[in-house]
């Protein structure tokens, strides 16, 4: 991309190696990078968070990186010494700034920018109740047992980055006020084939037409058998809910489990609260991008899926059998099982 004008920086050392064997041809590129120079800029974002708010965490899978200030100004030499026709950030990690950080939106514009003549916030938004779905997903995935979204009091913080897009969206434009603003709803980036592909078609930069394509990195999960890792992980010990995590997806591919779309997993009582703390909030995002309403479908966030989610998750035990984990490491994971399977009521 480079060489059609176009940096994506590198921001620490491992994507400076990177580079320099690139440009010297001596590079055998892996069929994934690895994930400092893959999510670069994701990193950066947490190491700017991690040096300002006492609460953040660098996550261990980010390795060695320095302090911020280092990776702004890296980001800044870059720009000034190879002077692009474009510099492209992609961070969904730097959402979290405008709700945690309102600072370090104006460190990267004032240190890490100050070479850029032109600034365009991009920035894809899922209608809030299918994105709650995804986080409470995400957040099942990385180990944690978060309170059913159904729990319209404690599974639900309607502060959430997830649902408040204003407050994530408007100290942007507070601190870099001279920025143009492109907001798309995330049905209208999966009609274009993906968030890649509407970028790359969207973005109205000249990117080269031999891009390697985008391999798939997160592959999805029924709903009953995200549900039954939550159960997991609030019940078992952190290594024997890791083991059953590793093994559940293939052991339940073949099995008739109702899809994300039939599933229910907030509940009306939630959405009715989802959807009427939302609309000033969307008020807003089709007032800032220019649309009659931002999501044309915002009617749905009322509406129940037909299968409960207890429902859902006593059809994935019914055809579960326990002896599939008498063989597993941590004896604890036949005998969550097992129970789940004879004492569990929708």
């Amino acid at each position: 991309m480079l060489k059609a004008g176009i940096l994506y920086p590198w921001v620490e050392s491992q994507g400076a190696a990177f580079a320099v064997a690139s440009a010297a041809g001596r590079l055998d590129p892996p069929e994934v990078l690895p994930i400092n120079i893959r999510e670069a800029h994701n990193a950066l974002a947490f190491r700017m968070l991690a040096d300002s708010v006492e609460s953040w965490k660098v996550p261990p899978y980010h390795t060695d990186l320095p302090h911020s200030r280092q990776m702004l100004l890296a980001l800044n030499n870059q720009i000034e010494a190879i002077r692009p026709d474009h510099v492209v950030l992609c961070s969904e990690v730097m959402s979290q700034f405008g709700k945690v950080a309102k600072g370090q939106i104006s460190r990267l514009r004032g240190i890490g920018l100050v070479g850029a003549d032109e600034i365009t916030i991009w920035c894809t938004l899922r209608r809030p109740d299918e994105q709650l779905v995804s986080w409470h997903g995400q957040q099942i995935r990385f180990g944690q047992a978060p309170a059913p979204l159904s729990d319209s009091e404690n599974g639900l913080n309607l502060n959430w980055l997830h649902f408040d897009y204003r407050g994530v969206l408007e100290p942007w434009l507070d601190e870099i006020p001279e920025a143009k603003i492109v907001l798309r709803p995330y049905a209208e980036t999966l009609a274009e084939g993906g968030s890649v592909k509407d970028f790359l078609k969207h973005a109205g930069i000249q990117f080269p037409k031999q891009l390697r394509p985008v391999p798939r990195m997160n592959v999805s999960l029924k709903p009953a058998v995200l549900t039954l890792m939550r159960e997991a992980n609030l019940t078992l010990s952190r290594p024997a809910a890791r083991e059953l995590a590793q093994v559940l997806p293939s052991l339940t591919e073949r099995y008739s489990l109702a899809g994300s779309s039939e599933v229910e997993l907030l509940g009306q009582r939630s959405r009715d609260r989802l959807l009427k703390s939302f609309l000033p909030i969307h008020d807003w995002l089709s007032e800032m991008s220019g649309r009659q309403a931002f999501f044309t479908d915002l009617d749905e966030m009322s509406r129940c899926r037909p299968i409960p989610e207890r429902e859902a998750l006593r059809q994935l035990l019914d055809q579960i059998s326990p002896d599939l984990f008498t063989h597993m490491e941590h004896a604890e994971v036949g005998e969550f099982i097992a129970g789940l399977c004879s004492t569990f009521r929708p």
